[in-house]
């Protein structure tokens, strides 16, 4: 298979990642069925992609008068059957449970020629180890990450068995798409991005648990620093600029102690017995509850938008 010979692409799970991925395929041309068990959930994607493609119309991103073409490229089903058939490349996005993403690979199995193309959204999962034996040439983890949409960044993650062949597709319909991939050697549990925050993670647990400054700060002094470096110098490079020498002098450092492993920190878990879990119930970390969820997740957008509008040049540029 090459690239001129994807024509539709089947996008199964229609949650959280599911339709912003659709939207993506959709704009850049291809036919694509969206797949999910639930009615409910359809129609709840329907209206994500729609205002998503308005707020593209508003930045000049796309036309107004594109948004209907472009949802007319979008077929929604709670069939996988359907959803698969002539589909030569596949989007695993469903829920984050092995044994019902191995009903649906072995579902797929059934479904598929033998050389179409299955790539899995999970961010965790080890897929190479539930899809059927002879799809693995053929399988690989692509994850990309929210809003999928606005976001470049989709993980391409090698099987033991994926062929250079499938990796090499999978780069270059990235890219096609306008998302910037990056290769991974080999599958590691959280690939590269999401054990970095990991990492961060329990800094900034120990930094808010022990009050040595607010949320609000926090976020600040990281946007006025680490972000707009980060674009120029990411995370290795960093370092060429500090100085290797120096950085192994600060390794050496005994005056910093690194934070505890604390799996229940205070700050996340004080907030998720109140009910606060973030956008989606109108507090987490900052109230929200003066505006709707989609008045804020639209307001996200446009600052992620215009903050890649203005930094996209870069992703590629070495200093």
């Amino acid at each position: 298979m090459n690239i001129d010979s994807i024509k539709k692409v089947a996008v199964l799970g229609a949650g959280t990642m599911g339709p912003g991925i659709a939207q993506t395929f959709a704009m850049n041309g291809y036919d694509v069925s969206m797949y999910s068990r639930s009615e409910e959930t359809l129609e709840g994607s329907r209206n994500v992609i729609k205002t998503n493609l308005e707020t593209f119309a508003e930045e000049n991103l796309i036309e107004a008068d594109q948004i209907e073409e472009i949802l007319g490229r979008i077929h929604w089903t709670t069939s996988v059957p359907e959803a698969v058939k002539d589909a030569e490349f596949i989007v695993e996005t469903i829920v984050e449970k092995r044994d019902v993403k191995k009903v649906l690979f072995d579902q797929i199995d059934q479904l598929c020629d033998s050389d179409v193309i299955i790539t899995s959204n999970t961010s965790f999962l080890n897929i190479y180890d539930i899809v059927p034996e002879k799809r693995k040439p053929y399988t690989i983890n692509a994850h990309w990450f929210a809003p999928p949409h606005i976001v470049p960044l989709v993980e391409v993650v090698k099987g033991e068995k994926t062929t250079k062949e499938t990796v090499d597709l999978v780069v270059e319909m990235m890219k096609k798409n306008d998302k910037v991939p990056v290769i991974m050697e080999k599958f590691i549990p959280g690939f590269a991005i999401n054990r970095i925050q990991r990492v961060l993670g329990w800094e900034t647990y120990f930094l808010l648990d022990n009050g040595y400054i607010t949320p609000e700060q926090l976020d600040l002094a990281v946007k006025a620093s680490l972000m707009p470096r980060g674009m120029v110098l990411g995370l290795a490079q960093r370092y060429d600029f500090t100085g290797l020498d120096l950085t192994a002098k600060n390794l050496e450092n005994k005056e910093v102690v690194d934070p505890p492993m604390d799996t229940h920190p205070k700050c996340i878990y004080d907030r998720v017995d109140a009910g606060e879990y973030g956008v989606k119930t109108g507090k987490g970390f900052y109230d929200y509850s003066d505006r709707s969820m989609a008045e804020v997740l639209k307001k996200r957008d446009k600052m992620l938008i215009q903050v890649l509008k203005n930094s996209k040049q870069f992703i590629y540029e070495k200093v």
